[in-house]
């Protein structure tokens, strides 16, 4: 008999809520699975999987279409990024949805066919099967909230506006149970937001010139703008959840409007800096003085908050996976690894294009500040037929093997 089964349901539940704060959703749910008390005693993720956020998958990354990554019967492969432990769920809205960006571990999609006038943009969590549905976002949406296409990269004939890759999405709940995504498009000045009882997408009251890389973590969104009385300098903007506590029926006033936190650590303008979330920790990437002295550096965002300009000298067994939305990959963000999920990468290291050989991608390692390649041998295949390419060359795009 299990231990458990003597313990009062509240404790059990209490152990069932240091279970999951310590490791992830799979650790809760092998607790939960130890005896039917401990089954009984603790919540159920279904039903709670969008609206609590102790149950997002924030470290869970699906695999790259294609390539024989996904399994034939139609399960889908997901990773891990602290553990490198896979699991392969049924995932059947995948059939006909494409998956826009990944939204603390949700995934944000969009149906592939059909009348896109009707069909609502979904967030599913892909481990519960819970789903929030959002209204459509198509061309005639675009046309109304902007009055012009001219600067954005749309179709006139009604095709869906929004593609994998180039959005970034935010998730706010309120007390009430209410959710809301906020969207920011590669290249709109505005961002969209609206909650699963609303029939349209509404804009935000303010406007901003996002530059290169954002990311959203736990309801904000980071991003880089160039400061406006100066061409060499870059901004680090964060935009807040709507100020209120219910967010259904807020007006495009209630959003904070992006809030200056710091400016990038160097005199030089230059588009080669991302942002990267690393064990709850908002990086800032710079790879400004690759061209002069083959080096980069890595801030806390929160040490340039306090005026500290000091580039970290480890990040410990992390590795960062940057330029992933520049290299065309339908990940669109970028990524920090343990070493256990990936271990054909060492730790301390930032993997980028390489700039000089662009169909490379570097290698650089932050203590000894050395650089090197990976090894590209997506030609070669083994005596089964299968891609010998590692995981990271799927992530950025570079695996070209004629495998299906």
């Amino acid at each position: 008999m299990s231990p458990l089964a003597s313990m009062a349901a509240e404790l059990v539940e209490l152990v069932g809520w240091r279970v999951l704060a310590a490791g992830d959703l799979l650790d809760y749910v092998r607790f939960r699975a130890v005896c039917a008390h401990s089954w009984s005693s603790t919540i159920h993720p279904r039903g709670h999987g969008i609206t609590d956020s102790r149950f997002h998958p924030r470290r869970w990354m699906m695999l790259p279409d294609g390539h024989r990554l996904h399994l034939e019967d139609g399960r889908k492969r997901f990773l891990n990024l602290d553990t490198g432990v896979f699991v392969r769920p049924r995932v059947p809205l995948l059939d006909d949805h494409c998956v826009l960006c990944s939204v603390e571990g949700l995934l944000l999609m969009q149906r592939q066919h059909g009348d896109q006038d009707e069909d609502p943009i979904c967030l599913l969590h892909p481990f519960t099967g819970d789903t929030a549905k959002f209204p459509p976002v198509t061309y005639r949406t675009i046309v109304r909230l902007f009055g012009s296409t001219a600067r954005l990269n749309s179709h006139n004939n009604g095709s869906a506006y929004l593609l994998p890759g180039r959005v970034t999405a935010s998730l706010t709940v309120d007390a009430e149970g209410f959710i809301m995504i906020t969207v920011v498009l590669l290249d709109v000045s505005r961002v969209l937001f609206a909650t699963t009882k609303d029939k349209q997408w509404r804009l935000s009251a303010w406007i901003f010139s996002p530059n290169g890389s954002t990311i959203s973590s736990r309801g904000k969104f980071y991003m880089l703008q160039p400061k406006p009385t100066s061409s060499v300098e870059l901004q680090i903007l964060q935009i807040d959840p709507p100020r209120s506590e219910k967010i259904y029926g807020s007006s495009s006033s209630s959003f904070p409007a992006p809030k200056v936190i710091a400016i990038c650590p160097t005199g030089m303008f230059n588009t080669l800096f991302e942002l990267v979330e690393c064990d709850s920790e908002i990086l800032l990437v710079d790879s400004s003085d690759y061209v002069l002295s083959k080096r980069m550096a890595v801030y806390k965002i929160a040490d340039l908050i306090q005026g500290r300009v000091t580039p970290l000298t480890s990040i410990g067994d992390k590795a960062l996976l940057v330029g992933v939305r520049r290299s065309g990959s339908v990940i669109g963000r970028n990524l920090s690894v343990s070493l256990k999920a990936m271990p054909t990468i060492a730790g301390d290291m930032i993997v980028c294009h390489d700039p000089i050989h662009e169909k490379y991608l570097g290698q650089y390692h932050i203590g000894s500040g050395t650089w090197s390649l990976r090894d590209m041998i997506c030609d070669i295949y083994s005596a089964s037929g299968w891609c010998t390419c590692s995981l990271i060359d799927h992530i950025y795009g570079a695996c070209h093997c004629f495998i299906g």
